[in-house]
C-alpha cells in the first residue's frame, strides 16, 4: 500500500516537472517571438510617402518633359526602391531589413526635387528665349509686309514667307498652352523661312533698282524732249505709282495709276500681267466704241527693243517656244479701284484720263519707268500711297 501510494506522488511529480518544463518553454518562445517582433525593421513607410509626393510634384511641373532625364532616373529609383521593399516583405519578419529600400527612397525624393527644380529652371529660360525669339520674328514680318507686302516678289518667294508667318501663329498658340519647347522650335523655324525670305526679296529689289540711273537718264531725255518740241510727254513711274505730265518740259500735274497685277519688272511676254518698261509713243486716241475701257491711249509697245529682248530670253531657254509678246497696251480710264488689276496697261480714274487725253497726241512721247528713288526712300514712297491701293497691290 505504501508503495502504491509512492509511486502515485512520483508519477505527480514528473508530471508537474514536464508541465513547468512545456510552459516555461512556451514563456521562452513567446518572450522571444515578442522581442523579434519589437526589434524586427520597421518598413520605411513616410519615407516612401515624401517620395512619392516628390515624384508627383515633379511631375506636376513638367519634369517629364522638361527634364526628362533626371525625371526618368527618380522613376528608375522608385522602381528599385519598391521592388527591394516589397523582396523584404517577402522575407520571415524577423528576417527584414528595409535600409537598402530606406536609402532608394531617399535617393527618389532627391532625384524628383532635381528633376523639379531643372524642370522650372529650363521653362523660364525657354519661355524667355521664346518671348525675345517671337518679338524679334514680329518685327522681321512686319519689316517684311512694310517693305514687300506691295511689291510683286516672286510667288516661291512669297509662299515662303507666309510659311513663315504661320509658323509664328503657331509658336503663339503653343506658348500659349505652355509648349515652350514646341513654341521655340516652331519661332526658330519661322525666323529662318522670314528671314531668308526678306533677304532673298531685298536681295531682288536692290538688282532691280541697279537700273534707277538708267532709268532717270530716260526721264530726263523725255523732258528736254518735251522742251525742244514744245509737246507733251508722259512719264510713269511705277514703284510710286504715279503719272508725271510735262508740256513743253515743265510738270504740269501728276496723278495716281493703276498697274498690272506683277507690274515689278519688264514686261517679258504675253499674260504676264506685268507693265512695260521703256520708251513708248501714242499711236491711238480710243474713246466711245473704240475701246473697252472711258478712254484709251494705246502705246507703240512692243517696240524694236521689246523684241529684241523677247526673242533673246527666247533663245536663252527663259520662255518657252510657244511663248507671244504680246501688245495692245494702253494708258486708260475706268481706274480707281484701288487694287493693281490690269493686264499691263496703266489705268487712270476718268477725271484724269480726261485732262491727259485733251493734252496727248498722236506720237506723245511715253516713257515707263520702274523706279525715280533709291532704295533708302522706297519705304518712304510706298508710304505716301493710298491705302486701298496699297493693300491690294499685293493681290
Amino acid at each position: 500500500m505504501d508503495t502504491l501510494l509512492h509511486g502515485e506522488q512520483t508519477s505527480r511529480i514528473t508530471v508537474g516537472r514536464t508541465s513547468l518544463f512545456i510552459t516555461a518553454g512556451l514563456v521562452f518562445w513567446l518572450v522571444t517571438f515578442l522581442l523579434l517582433l519589437v526589434f524586427s525593421a520597421t518598413p520605411p513607410v513616410a519615407m516612401f510617402e515624401q517620395a512619392w509626393r516628390a515624384l508627383s510634384s515633379a511631375r506636376r511641373a513638367e519634369a517629364n518633359f522638361y527634364a526628362a532625364s533626371d525625371f526618368r532616373a527618380a522613376e528608375r529609383a522608385w522602381e528599385r526602391a519598391t521592388r527591394v521593399w516589397s523582396q523584404e516583405n517577402d522575407k520571415w519578419f524577423f528576417r527584414r531589413d528595409f535600409h537598402r529600400a530606406l536609402e532608394l527612397a531617399k535617393a527618389v525624393t532627391w532625384q524628383a526635387q532635381r528633376a523639379e527644380s531643372v524642370a522650372v529652371a529650363t521653362k523660364d529660360s525657354l519661355r524667355f528665349a521664346t518671348v525675345a525669339r517671337l518679338a524679334f520674328v514680329t518685327q522681321k514680318v512686319d519689316e517684311f509686309k512694310t517693305q514687300f507686302n506691295h511689291v510683286p516678289v516672286a510667288a516661291p518667294l512669297r509662299k515662303r514667307f507666309v510659311a513663315g508667318e504661320l509658323l509664328m501663329l503657331e509658336s503663339e498658340f503653343a506658348f500659349n498652352r505652355r509648349d515652350f519647347w514646341l513654341s521655340l522650335r516652331k519661332v526658330q523655324q519661322a525666323e529662318k523661312l522670314v528671314g531668308s525670305a526678306g533677304e532673298d526679296a531685298t536681295k531682288f529689289l536692290r538688282t532691280y533698282l541697279t537700273r534707277v540711273p538708267v532709268w532717270q537718264s530716260w526721264v530726263a531725255e523725255t523732258i528736254a524732249w518735251s522742251e525742244q518740241q514744245n509737246a507733251t510727254a508722259i512719264i510713269v513711274d511705277k514703284m510710286a505709282h504715279r503719272c508725271q505730265i510735262y508740256v513743253a518740259g515743265k510738270k504740269q500735274a501728276e496723278y495716281i495709276v493703276e498697274l498690272g497685277p506683277r507690274w515689278l519688272g519688264h514686261k517679258r511676254q504675253k499674260g504676264d500681267n506685268a507693265t512695260p518698261e521703256g520708251h513708248y509713243y501714242v499711236t491711238k486716241k480710243k474713246s466711245l466704241r473704240h475701246t473697252k475701257y472711258y478712254k484709251a491711249l494705246e502705246i507703240n509697245y512692243p517696240n524694236d527693243n521689246d523684241r529684241e529682248q523677247f526673242l533673246a530670253a527666247k533663245a536663252r531657254g527663259e520662255l518657252s517656244r510657244l511663248a507671244q509678246i504680246g501688245g495692245l497696251i494702253e494708258i486708260h480710264g475706268d481706274g480707281g479701284k484701288g487694287v493693281n488689276w490690269t493686264s499691263g496697261c496703266v489705268a487712270l480714274r476718268n477725271q484724269d484720263i480726261d485732262k491727259i487725253f485733251e493734252l496727248a497726241a498722236i506720237g506723245t512721247r511715253v516713257t515707263i519707268v520702274g523706279s525715280l528713288k533709291t532704295e533708302p526712300t522706297f519705304a518712304q514712297n510706298l508710304h505716301n500711297l493710298p491705302n486701298r491701293l496699297l493693300n491690294g497691290a499685293s493681290q
